[in-house]
């Protein structure tokens, strides 16, 4: 057998849609072995085997570090032989061109734009039972919710946030009618919150693991967030995703995932897609607008969950 040895990327969005590049090179690549360095194991537990191994990357990152640390048993302990080398990839040019994050990544990395690549994320039980143990039977439908965050690793933050006094406002217009789980990594003076949404249950120190957060996302009625890896995570697992965006990025980049589940982006009244950390984006929201779409949107996929 030959190999190919996967530099993948490290963020935890970036690795639900890399689910899409994986899938592709097995399908493409039969008489190869495929070593993938990630800090993110179980989202590919259905993938691994005898023709997708995984290897520890060695992050510096602090949330990808404590991760692999977690993880350590997944990843396998034979080093790769000689090797065919690929990095998953895009570029922002290669975003704006074909429209979306993924077909992005699927160019940049595979010279190939196929739309219709499935990063799809199928949910064990055991996932499943880990929410369900943290958080029971409620009466309200479920909600996970992504708080606004500011962090060291990545000063894009601030940029990609979205006003947050407009954040607040959607997220009080719905928040009485579900229950709701607020989700963070927090460190001081690393990662911090921009500002503080009420909540049911808040577990904001890194407490949940990637498994019990997908099976939280499958579970709930609705995930509420900025841009990041909630979109794409809860899109992977079916679950309708309300997220509202400031600069650096605009939401039809994320749109493809809506033939995986409901998707709303809500945009500034002037999007702007600079993926600039130094722009002064004008993240102002028409606000009555918008809480017509959101209202609109729950009405229409969230309480049958």
């Amino acid at each position: 057998m030959k190999n190919i040895l996967v530099d993948g990327m490290h963020g935890l969005g970036d690795n639900v849609l890399q689910r899409a590049v994986l899938r592709r090179l097995l399908a493409t690549n039969d008489d190869h072995i495929i070593w993938l360095r990630t800090p993110w194991p179980c989202l590919y537990h259905d993938l691994v085997g005898d023709r997708l191994r995984l290897i520890n990357p060695v992050q510096t990152l602090r949330t990808q570090r404590k991760n692999a640390a977690r993880e350590s048993i997944r990843y396998d302990r034979h080093r790769p032989p000689p090797s065919r080398r690929l990095r998953v990839w895009y570029d922002h040019n290669s975003i704006r061109r074909y429209g979306s994050f993924l077909v992005g990544m699927l160019q940049t990395t595979l010279r190939c734009g196929d739309a219709d690549a499935d990063f799809s994320l199928p949910v064990p039980t055991s996932w499943l039972d880990k929410a369900n143990a943290l958080i029971g039977r409620q009466q309200k439908p479920l909600m996970v919710l992504r708080p606004l965050v500011e962090r060291t690793e990545w000063a894009g933050c601030a940029a990609r946030n979205p006003d947050a006094v407009a954040y607040a406002a959607l997220y009080n217009v719905i928040r009485e009618q579900f229950f709701v789980v607020s989700i963070a990594d927090l460190a001081p003076r690393q990662e911090w919150l921009v500002t503080q949404l009420s909540a049911d249950a808040i577990f904001h120190a890194g407490e949940l693991d990637v498994e019990t957060i997908a099976g939280l996302m499958s579970r709930a009625a609705l995930t509420f967030c900025s841009p990041g890896f909630a979109i794409a995570l809860s899109q992977s697992v079916g679950t309708p995703v309300l997220s509202v965006f400031g600069g650096h990025e605009s939401s039809t980049f994320y749109a493809i995932g809506n033939r995986f589940a409901p998707t709303l982006g809500i945009d500034p009244i002037k999007p702007c897609d600079c993926f600039s950390r130094n722009h002064a984006c004008d993240k102002r929201i028409d606000l009555p607008a918008a809480q017509s779409k959101v209202e609109d949107f729950i009405s229409e996929h969230c309480h049958a969950a």
